[in-house]
């Protein structure tokens, strides 16, 4: 292939806790997921021979993005050229950092044919992400894709599928979120940690019983909980759901609400069962 293309669902949080590991690349987060049927398509070439580095673009515009540059360096010494389109903003919850780290690894490792193993490539955009303190969880959901739940710490590729029918969902952006000032604050990590510990033994008493509107539910329980819902419009579209029948709940980490239902200025979005794959 001279210009392999790989595509990489958005990943929503809803609920997670996190864990400390030595190499520090090893940290990563338990916690509940849901990938989206639309996220990041990278397409990878290589350069001319004179090149000195690799281009990084991001819908056309050139990024210095570490997380990406880190993958890159990880597999290989070669300067490439990767085009990435996203869906979603960056920095606002969906996981755009790790469909780009996990979509370009795919795309290099079949353009250079490293035939690298999919577990070796996922890890490889996790470390990236944890390195960079762009994410600690989102690549294990976009590597399996579907709405999953993380119960094993040391397994950041290694989810549970929850019993639960895909549907259409709605969310509204208000704005992002810092996540290295949320991960590498120890401080609100405390808080975080307790609420999402909570959260998680909630789910596993639920069972086979465990509806998404009851999830959606629990989840802004945490949000609430962990001191991380503070902003006022993300709380006036939960409510504005909430009153129309719906549950609603804040998407970690982002200034961002994702719904069971419609509510004002919402956009749609499916549920995928698939995690990252090649394209073409």
């Amino acid at each position: 292939m001279s210009h392999p293309t790989a595509f990489c669902p958005a990943n929503i949080s809803l609920i997670f806790e996190t864990y400390d590991a030595e190499p520090p690349h090893s940290r990563g987060s338990l916690g509940v997921g849901i990938t989206l049927d639309a996220g990041v398509t990278a397409r990878v070439s290589r350069l001319p021979a004179e090149a000195r580095e690799s281009e990084i673009l991001v819908a056309g515009q050139h990024w210095r993005f570490p997380t990406v540059r880190s993958v890159l360096a990880a597999l290989t010494s070669e300067p490439l050229r990767v085009e990435l389109e996203a869906a979603f903003p960056f920095g606002c919850g969906f996981g755009m950092s790790g469909a780009s780290a996990l979509s370009t690894a795919l795309a290099v490792n079949a353009l250079l044919e490293l035939n690298l193993d999919r577990e070796t490539l996922g890890m490889t955009a996790h470390r990236a992400e944890v390195d960079n303190a762009t994410g600690l969880g989102d690549v294990g959901g976009q590597f399996n894709g579907g709405i999953m739940i993380k119960t094993r710490r040391h397994e950041p590729l290694l989810v549970e599928r929850l019993p639960l029918a895909a549907q259409t969902l709605h969310y509204r952006i208000h704005g992002p979120i810092s996540t290295a000032e949320v991960i590498n604050s120890r401080e609100k990590l405390l808080r975080i940690n307790r609420a999402g510990h909570a959260a998680m033994a909630e789910i596993r008493e639920a069972g086979n019983t465990l509806t998404l509107e009851r999830l959606f539910r629990i989840s802004h329980r945490f949000a609430t909980g962990s001191g991380l819902l503070q902003s006022p419009a993300v709380a006036a579209d939960i409510a504005a759901a909430e009153a129309a029948g719906h549950a609603a709940t804040m998407i970690m980490l982002g200034e961002a609400v994702i719904s069971t239902g419609p509510f004002p200025d919402s956009r749609e979005a499916g549920v995928v069962f698939e995690g990252a794959q090649l394209v073409a």
